[in-house]
């Protein structure tokens, strides 16, 4: 009787000259949410905002009414078609288009080249942990985002912000309990990236 194929395939060697896929969180990103507001109306328009701050692996952004040109700091440029798009639910989203030629609202950096996720085979962080692991970063994600605390799960439950409802925060905080119960007992080896949550909350 022959090997099932899913076995075949587990039973595979690893290549060792294989890279592994980059984690999106950790990956620097263009988001088109922060430059449809600076985008300009009129085609011959040029408009070179500061990004230094916000975009600091970028040596200089400059929006037309088309399209948008990167620099990097290594003097690669790259240009991004701009498109609005129909949503019905209202005004028109502008969306960056990737090289690939599909829409897309990050575009993320990898050794100074900017594309979509897809190009890039980049994975979310949730897709390289197991259950528990899982169960942790959500944990993570819950205090640092719905409960304005620290992201560690070994610190104190976070006590209610003072612009938060009682029973929003409530929710929150018998969800975060749900997820936290089960992984408790566990010793982590490595602390989590601070950069796993910069993507949450930028």
């Amino acid at each position: 009787m022959s090997m099932p194929w899913q076995l075949a395939a587990s039973n595979r060697r690893h290549d060792r000259n294989s890279k592994a896929r980059p984690t999106i969180e950790l990956m620097p990103s263009i988001s088109i949410h922060d430059l449809r507001h600076v985008i300009p109306r009129y085609h011959g328009e040029v408009i070179e905002p500061d990004v230094s701050f916000k975009y600091p692996t970028i040596a200089c952004l400059r929006l037309f009414a088309s399209h948008v040109e990167i620099t990097g700091r290594n003097g690669y440029v790259q240009c991004f078609r701009i498109v609005w798009v129909r949503t019905g639910l209202g005004a028109p989203r502008a969306i960056l288009v990737c090289s690939c030629g599909f829409g897309a609202i990050r575009l993320f950096g990898h050794y100074g080249n900017y594309a979509c996720r897809h190009c890039h085979k980049a994975v979310y962080a949730s897709q390289k942990y197991d259950q528990i692991g899982r169960k942790r970063l959500q944990a993570s994600k819950l205090r640092l985002t719905r409960l304005n605390g620290l992201p560690d799960i070994n610190e104190p439950m976070p006590s209610k912000p003072k612009w938060k409802h009682r029973r929003t925060y409530n929710k929150a905080r018998k969800q975060l309990d749900k997820l936290e119960a089960p992984i408790k007992a566990y010793r982590f080896r490595k602390a989590l990236s601070t950069q796993l949550f910069a993507y949450h909350v930028s």
